[in-house]
């Protein structure tokens, strides 16, 4: 397969660098077109107001190119002009963090991929959860890229065409892992709370520093929080068509009965 590869955290982030390694391993032609700088929670964001810049990377071991805009411009740019060959595959990812429930509607990571399926390519996105200690962050990407290198081996690629997998590894070594479970979205809350803070010049300035805090919807509902959560491997299913069909349905003839004078 022809592979394009992107993310959310930078063409320079660790978790792009292990995928490509793992993927480039399988014998497919992967491209890497990955942002030039860290974008990740931009969602769906495209770059309008100024011009994209691309530059080719060259110790990535396989063809690359840092784009100065979001992860949608690099799918997008990739498909269009930068590649002259048809992709058959998107992967996003790996992001240094878990993109789950609510969370997924920030996520650069995941609307890369939605992307590419709203341009009819076949698309995946990974993430792992992080294990924080010492005060940052820590992740073995290399084990889970080999891990996304095997699950795309074995997904049915072909039936990608009105929706995309959104993957999460959990926060656990590899030889900790449970399985993978196929789950719907949860919700992520958080107590919405920010840092208030001053500068040197005595003005007031906010970080957003909101704590995850439980929701009895993911339990009752067995998603990807929860699974994601007790160690497994998540894979769900994502639209990037956000119709509510069932309210299209029962609503429509209620609506349409509204009178209104132009």
């Amino acid at each position: 397969m022809n592979i394009l590869i992107t993310n959310d955290d930078g063409i320079y982030a660790q978790g792009i660098r292990a995928l490509t390694r793992a993927m480039a391993q399988t014998g497919h032609e992967i491209t890497v077109v990955a942002p030039d700088s860290q974008k990740s929670a931009c969602s769906h964001a495209l770059t309008m107001d100024t011009p994209l810049t691309v530059k080719e990377i060259e110790e990535f071991g396989v063809k690359a190119y840092a784009v100065s805009g979001t992860p949608a411009d690099c799918v997008k740019l990739g498909l269009a002009h930068l590649l002259e060959d048809k992709i058959d595959l998107v992967i996003s990812g790996i992001n240094s963090g878990a993109n789950l429930g609510s969370d997924i509607a920030y996520s650069g990571t995941v609307n890369a991929a939605l992307e590419a399926n709203m341009l009819h390519v076949p698309a995946v996105a990974f993430s792992k959860a992080l294990v924080w200690g010492q005060g940052k962050a820590e992740t073995n990407f290399d084990e889970v890229a080999d891990l996304a290198a095997e699950l795309i081996g074995q997904l049915e690629i072909r039936i990608l065409k009105k929706f995309i997998y959104n993957i999460n590894f959990p926060a656990v070594p590899r030889n900790s892992m449970k399985g993978v479970k196929f789950c719907k979205q949860g919700i992520s809350a958080y107590d919405e709370a920010y840092d208030r803070r001053t500068d040197p010049f005595g003005r007031d300035y906010f970080w957003i520093s909101g704590r995850m805090i439980e929701d009895e919807y993911n339990e009752e509902h067995e998603t990807d929080i929860k699974w994601n959560r007790e160690g497994y491997i998540t894979v769900t299913p994502l639209k990037w068509n956000q119709t509510d069909e069932t309210e299209i349905h029962s609503s429509k003839c209620k609506i349409e009965q509204i009178k209104l004078h132009f």
